[in-house]
């Protein structure tokens, strides 16, 4: 392994931190219900269930693959040759290395800016910033792109 997967820390009432480890995913895995707190997914596929949602970071290693059905609120980061798709919500950073690929399928939502070494296939919703570093952001026909409205306070805002 190349790399650490630090604990998280969690302030409970009162300002007491709980660190809690990390989930490891090494091989096929499902998640449904709630989980809170990172995730590493080393290999294999890890599904986010229809009606499941994952607060806190996703990190997907290379040649390993995520589907969101349900929803991710938090970092997203796709490895090179990782793959990910989004039929759900993924509502939050993405970052994909080169030769990494996510796609977003029709009914699927991406919300939060894009940093975009890889490849990024949208045929659902997407909304913020791009930047492209060598990558590509291919929106296709039906997709639609959320532009920011500027929101009461002068901030940028999109709404969904």
């Amino acid at each position: 392994m190349d790399h650490s997967h630090p604990n998280d820390i969690f302030i409970k009432a009162g300002g007491v931190e709980v660190e809690k480890p990390p989930l490891v995913v090494d091989g096929d895995n499902t998640l449904s219900g709630t989980h809170n707190g990172s995730v590493c997914v080393h290999d294999g596929t890890l599904t986010i269930v229809r009606g499941a949602t994952h607060n806190g970071s996703l990190t997907v290693q290379p040649s390993a693959h995520v589907a969101i059905h349900g929803v991710h609120n938090g970092s997203l980061t796709i490895g090179s040759s990782a793959t990910s798709e989004v039929l759900g919500a993924q509502n939050g950073s993405v970052h994909v290395d080169a030769n990494g690929a996510l796609r977003v399928a029709i009914g699927g939502r991406l919300a939060g800016s894009l940093t975009v070494a890889g490849r990024i296939e949208n045929a659902g919703v997407r909304g913020g910033t791009v930047t492209k570093i060598g990558g590509e952001v291919i929106d296709l026909p039906g997709s639609t792109i959320k532009e920011p409205q500027c929101g009461a306070d002068g901030a940028n805002v999109v709404r969904w």
